[in-house]
């Protein structure tokens, strides 16, 4: 193989390398298909949910930075293939010393993915999504006190129905924040969330 040829095939898989082994099997996962992708009707119903966010992994960043805890907060609806999630992730991170500023993140994104039938009613969900990336600085020392960066990430979950259209849901994400040096965080989520037939207007509008 050339030089050339090798160079086109590296950067071709660079942005997968970006990602650990365990979130390039969950995009394996999306090509798989699920009975859910062909069974629900586009935009048929809406899932509206909240859960409690943790930061679980620490690197170089976490040298300077700690984590505290954070929401997240989306509405997701059946796709024509698969299913897409809009909603936002708020997450604050704490200066390690007294000069370093304290700042606010809030992902807005969007997410595909597919959901597959476990036993007993589990669902298991595999998401990949792209977004907006907001810091906001607490204080500005020689920057703006805000930044604005594309950020995309991977998830994986379960969800499990406890009373009529009420779920509980458990997942693990990973995200990377594209800065000069990019910034890659995984978490972990707890929370809840509430389904519903699709109002007919609303439906239209999608539609």
């Amino acid at each position: 193989m050339e030089r050339k040829e090798i160079f086109i095939v590296v950067k071709k898989f660079s942005f997968i390398s970006t990602f650990p082994p365990l979130t390039v099997i969950t995009i394996l996962l999306l090509m798989v298909d699920s009975p859910h992708a062909q069974s629900m009707e586009a935009f048929d119903s809406l899932e509206i949910g909240v859960q409690y966010v943790v930061n679980t992994n620490r690197n170089v960043f976490h040298d300077f930075w700690a984590p505290g805890r954070g929401i997240d907060a989306f509405i997701e609806t059946p796709f024509y293939y698969g299913a897409v999630q809009a909603g936002l992730h708020a997450f604050p991170f704490y200066g390690q010393e007294t000069s370093i500023s304290d700042f606010q993140t809030v992902f807005v994104y969007l997410k595909w993915g597919l959901r597959w039938s476990l036993l007993n009613k589990l669902d298991w969900f595999n998401h990949i999504s792209i977004g907006s990336s907001i810091m906001i600085f607490d204080k500005a020392q020689g920057y703006s006190r805000y930044e604005n960066e594309l950020g995309m990430g991977l998830d994986s979950g379960v969800s499990y129905p406890v009373y009529k259209n009420i779920a509980i849901n458990f997942s693990g994400s990973y995200n990377v924040i594209f800065t000069h040096k990019q910034i890659k965080l995984a978490f972990l989520s707890a929370g809840m969330s509430y389904s519903l037939s699709t109002p007919g207007w609303l439906k239209a509008f999608l539609e």
